[in-house]
């Protein structure tokens, strides 16, 4: 096992392998051939089939450069939704303890203590005082 393992290693020095973007090509293809496992259609099975030769021949491509190109501009195409996704991923978890309010002047999306009642604050962003309310 241990010489398959060393051969392995020798064949892929100096090969690009494995990036963000392969791993996304990887969810997208297993997400299509779970959908193609209901609707059966040959076009499907087509795009799978691409999405498996664009990964691997990502994977194995001597050009590195132009690899890690490919992934910076995926990279900064998906910087936004990740932003958005881990935003989301702390309110939820952060739900109980704060509030998330958006200061009416500059949209500043403000954390606050979840004291029930009646509060003023001061957005640190603006400087706007407002009034919220915290059920």
């Amino acid at each position: 096992m241990e010489k398959l393992r060393s051969r392995f290693v020798r064949f892929m020095y100096g090969r690009y392998g494995n990036d963000p973007l392969n791993r996304a090509l990887l969810v997208v293809t297993l997400a299509v051939l779970f959908v193609n496992v209901f609707a059966q259609f040959a076009i499907l099975e087509g795009l799978i089939l691409l999405l498996i030769i664009v990964s691997n021949f990502r994977a194995f491509s001597k050009n590195i450069y132009k690899r890690q190109m490919e992934n910076q501009k995926y990279l900064q195409l998906m910087k936004p939704l990740s932003k958005e996704y881990k935003l989301t991923v702390r309110r939820i978890k952060e739900g109980k303890d704060y509030s998330f309010k958006k200061c009416p002047k500059c949209h500043q999306v403000l954390r606050l203590s979840r004291k029930r009642g009646r509060h003023s604050t001061v957005c640190p962003k603006c400087g706007e005082k407002m009034k919220v309310h915290i059920l």
